[in-house]
């Protein structure tokens, strides 16, 4: 086992689908932005999506090659806004330690939904603390491993 820094594959961030509504209704044509950051913040991706006519939303799996040595705990913050009559607001925000695919909850949120006029909720029910706007139905298991 090296101490010296050797390229691995990580997610940075799971693929996420799903809809956004404001008091209950899809909004449409909305810019959802994601930043990504690692490393105190020093490294970062960003992307955007914009909903559909339902409110429908889309944001790719985000992977990347990072130098890791075996010493450093590796963790990526993200963190998903909605942009919605020119304010920014945090429908996801969470420090992500697992470097696979749907390792954030543990599995694929299946019906995710995102409401605007709802209050943040944290929860600690997963590896790390979730800020959110969004609930989902269930998790469908997803069988990659560390």
């Amino acid at each position: 086992m090296s101490l010296l820094p050797s390229p691995q594959e990580v997610v940075l961030s799971s693929p996420m689908e799903g809809i956004l509504t404001f008091e209950g209704k899809p909004l449409t044509g909305v810019k959802i932005e994601r930043k990504l950051s690692w490393f105190d913040k020093s490294e970062s991706v960003e992307d955007f999506v914009v909903t559909n006519s339902q409110g429908h939303f889309t944001l790719p799996l985000v992977k990347k090659s990072i130098k890791l040595s075996n010493l450093v705990h590796f963790v990526v913050s993200q963190e998903i806004h909605a942009i919605h009559n020119s304010e920014p607001i945090v429908i996801w925000a969470m420090g992500k330690s697992s470097k696979i695919e749907y390792g954030e909850l543990g599995g694929k949120p299946i019906n995710l939904r995102c409401e605007l006029s709802s209050e943040e909720v944290v929860t600690r029910d997963y590896k790390n603390p979730l800020m959110t706007r969004c609930t989902w139905d269930s998790l469908e298991p997803w069988t990659n491993t560390e």
